[in-house]
């Protein structure tokens, strides 16, 4: 082999191992969480660190039977869910209308959109808390909702228009002398260009719902309380129940990781904007 085979040989395996090195830094957090959820008591408080146990689904048991961990799960789905589907429509419109359209104070509007994400949650908890209370909406599935649509409509505004800001003015105003209205642009043109983005949107929107755990807590007690809410009560006074902890923490863990590697396809064509490029 010559140098330069030699010295790209030497690149790649550098290159792997630091990938490899990551991998296992961030993937070793979920096989510990998986491998404590599956170890009986009296493994998860030995001296020496074990890889090799009898595995248990008793921890998984007693999360599905003793607690109504399903119920909590079915929250944390259907708030999460219902806050994307009511956030995307309004985003895309918004950040449609803020790529394409000139009027006044337009950077303004834009700018107040974001401002939603700049503060502490702690900011906002108090008058969240008294306006749902106002309207009868504590510890409901639907107020949780109202909450995580205005937490996460100025992020889904910014990434619409940064999309659509990416795409050829010339397609949609051939689109427009063929007769085809703003709206006809938008749903025929633009949505389907912009797809990939739009679903890693929707996906991100999804993720930070599904862990949100400070808006839950103050707003919710038993009905619409999410499962990220249901964690801390295997803290004890005396213990920590370490086996239904990580078995609940692993399920909680596995649907955003799940849904990330369905649509990692869309996620990096939309992080990386290469649905416009791909089209060109």
């Amino acid at each position: 082999m010559d140098k330069k085979a030699i010295s790209r040989l030497l690149i790649n395996l550098h290159r792997y191992g630091v990938l490899a090195a990551y991998a296992v830094i961030c993937l070793f957090p979920l096989y510990w969480m998986l491998s404590t959820s599956l170890k009986p008591d009296r493994d998860q408080f030995s001296y020496t660190v074990q890889f090799v146990f009898s595995p248990t689904f008793e921890h998984y048991v007693k999360i599905f039977t003793r607690d109504n961990f399903r119920g909590y799960l079915l929250n944390s789905a259907l708030i999460s869910s219902g806050s994307v589907l009511l956030t995307l429509p309004l985003g895309i419109l918004a950040g449609y209308a803020l790529a394409r359209f000139n009027f006044r104070h337009k950077e303004d509007l834009f700018f107040f959109a974001l401002s939603t994400r700049m503060g502490p949650p702690v900011a906002t908890a108090v008058p969240l808390f008294l306006l749902m209370l106002h309207f009868n909406l504590l510890d409901s599935r639907i107020g949780l909702t109202m909450v995580y649509v205005f937490m996460n409509l100025g992020f889904c505004i910014w990434m619409a228009r940064s999309f659509f800001q990416e795409l050829p003015k010339e397609v949609e105003e051939a689109a427009m002398l063929d007769g085809c209205s703003h709206l006809g642009v938008l749903t025929r043109i633009a949505i389907p260009l912009a797809s990939g983005g739009l679903v890693a949107t929707a996906l991100l929107m999804f993720i930070f719902a599904w862990n949100e755990y400070f808006f839950a807590s103050v707003l919710t007690r038993e009905l619409a309380k999410p499962f990220t809410v249901h964690l801390p009560s295997y803290f004890g006074n005396r213990r920590i129940l370490w086996g239904p902890l990580s078995a609940a923490s692993f399920i909680g863990a596995l649907v955003p990781v799940s849904l990330a590697l369905v649509a990692r396809h869309y996620l990096v064509q939309g992080l990386t904007l290469g649905t416009v490029k791909r089209t060109r």
